[in-house]
């Protein structure tokens, strides 16, 4: 069963008619036994263990710690815990190394026997793991730091705290939620007309993306992928400048979807995207981009390590030898390269370590260096930064930026990325320079109709204005919620028809899995 699916619109439809009749004091055990149905019907069931046993650890290690607290228990006393609290650490990174970094762990034995062919490859059998679990070992591993550095309050009931691993809306690509920001999910909840509305604006709005763009684009884009030696020149720029609105409209399409089944039973989720494309830097990118596992990355790596003893003493004997602003220059870059290495390794492949880790790490080390240099060149020339061109031209760039570090996210390997790369910059040679496929229907050979371009295109512009809407007011519905009733209802059956009609492609047709369903 997935979000895209009809039987799973089926089961949203009994939870939440059951969620709003039975009694309030039993609402939060209800979306418990929903998420252990959904859990059964979605995943292999036994796998579910896994995120008990993670809960479990957790709620143990967090109310053993605040027990002592209360006792007025030493520092010394406390040291017990915390390596207890390592431990649990390393039993939930160990298994997700073994069930769900299977393929970061083979690549990367791949990779070491390309440059040292005496290491041998080794390929480790297959393990099913437990839905969402990059995403549920990173909440539980939050909540425990939280309760430790005395930021939460750890859960008594270890049935909430499994509620808070595991609610359904986001096992499946997340949003990596905080502790405090899911307290929700243990309250009393009303059924009102504005929690159902706009639940179900922002899961239309969701499969609109996912079904209608992402999964139109994913056509062009997996046949130019399937063979360079057949589609070369402009499809290498076709599938080089669509593969990053695909992944968008799927990923964020998912998000929406999300969000909007859990408005339906009054949960705010937190947000994961804020029109990304829209970013000037790099940085802004990734302010903008998967936000939360960008914020907890930061909370709990980057800012953990850059305080550490180590980085602390590095930092000031830096400023002895080189200078403060070099001494800050060079702690910043080491605690963002283990940041980045972090962040590839989630990924789960070695190919990752090279398209997020390595290439924004040099990327945006080298905005944070060049910022001052290039504030007094635009100052010099006189350049208007606030104008409309000069804010496109910046965020053209980091859209390009962006595609070059997902070649190695698309590509099935490293070797393979290159090959695209190299392809891309060759296209504008001779033997490869073919612009006129774009206008004499070769492009229809992709497995694509000019019908289907024609929606692609306005499906873009859709999503463009509606960017351009959420900069402006916030989210696009503040806006439309001030126009006229029979305006907006216009729209949202707009909105409906296109997913049902645009979004059919025929009998026996099953929308593909979201591509951050792998992690």
């Amino acid at each position: 069963m997935t979000i895209t699916s009809l039987n799973f619109f089926i089961f949203l439809i009994l939870c939440v008619t059951v969620y709003y009749i039975l009694p309030k004091s039993f609402q939060w055990v209800e979306l418990l036994l929903f998420s252990l149905v959904f859990y059964y019907f979605a995943a292999t069931p036994l796998t579910f263990g896994y995120v008990a046993l993670s809960s479990f650890m957790a709620w143990g290690v967090t109310n053993g710690m605040e027990r002592d607290r209360k006792k007025g228990a030493k520092a010394s006393d406390m040291k017990a815990w915390k390596i207890l609290m390592v431990i649990s650490f390393i039993i939930n990174i160990c298994l997700w190394f073994r069930l769900k970094g299977r393929a970061f762990l083979s690549s990367t034995l791949w990779g070491i026997n390309q440059i040292f062919p005496s290491v041998k490859t080794v390929e480790l059998p297959e393990i099913v793991a437990a839905l969402g679990m990059s995403y549920y070992t990173l909440q539980i591993i939050s909540y425990t730091l939280d309760c430790y550095w005395e930021n939460a309050k750890p859960q008594k009931n270890p049935l909430k705290l499994l509620l808070f691993s595991c609610f359904f809306p986001q096992m499946i690509t997340g949003p990596i939620s905080r502790y405090d920001q899911l307290q929700s999910l243990y309250e009393k909840h009303s059924c009102s007309y504005k929690n159902l509305a706009h639940g179900v604006q922002r899961i239309l709005w969701g499969l609109f993306k996912k079904i209608v763009i992402a999964e139109k684009c994913g056509v062009i884009v997996d046949a130019i992928w399937a063979d360079f030696t057949l589609y070369r020149g402009a499809y290498i720029w076709i599938a080089f400048l669509l593969y990053p609105i695909q992944l968008y409209s799927d990923f964020s399409g998912c998000m929406d979807i999300v969000i909007g089944v859990a408005e339906l039973f009054d949960i705010k989720l937190v947000e994961n995207f804020k029109n990304p494309f829209f970013s000037q830097t790099s940085q802004e990118f990734w302010q903008r981009w998967h936000i939360t596992l960008g914020t907890w990355a930061k909370d709990y790596i980057l800012y953990p390590v850059l305080k550490s003893k180590g980085l602390q003493s590095l930092n000031k004997k830096l400023k002895q030898k080189c200078g403060k602003k070099a001494a800050k220059i060079i702690t910043t870059a080491l605690g963002m390269a283990v940041l980045w290495f972090v962040l590839g390794v989630w990924h789960g492949a070695f190919k990752h370590i090279i398209g997020v880790s390595l290439w924004y790490w040099i990327i945006l080390m080298l905005e944070d260096i060049f910022k001052p240099y290039s504030e007094k060149i635009n100052k010099k020339f006189g350049f208007k930064t606030d104008e409309f061109g000069w804010k496109f031209f910046r965020a053209a760039r980091t859209y390009l930026t962006y595609s070059f570090g997902i070649v190695f996210f698309r590509a099935k390997d490293v070797p393979q990325a290159f090959r695209f790369l190299k392809e891309l910059f060759l296209s504008f040679t001779k033997s490869r320079w073919n612009p006129w496929v774009l206008f004499d229907g070769s492009i229809l050979n992709l497995g694509i109709t000019y019908k289907e371009l024609n929606v692609i295109f306005i499906a873009i512009l859709a999503l463009l204005a509606v960017g351009v809407l959420r900069e402006k007011y916030g989210y696009a519905r503040n806006w439309l919620d001030t126009q006229p009733v029979l305006f907006r209802r216009t729209i949202y059956l707009a909105l409906l028809f296109a997913v049902v009609i645009l979004g059919a492609y025929g009998p026996g047709y099953q929308s593909s899995a979201f591509i951050y369903g792998q992690f």
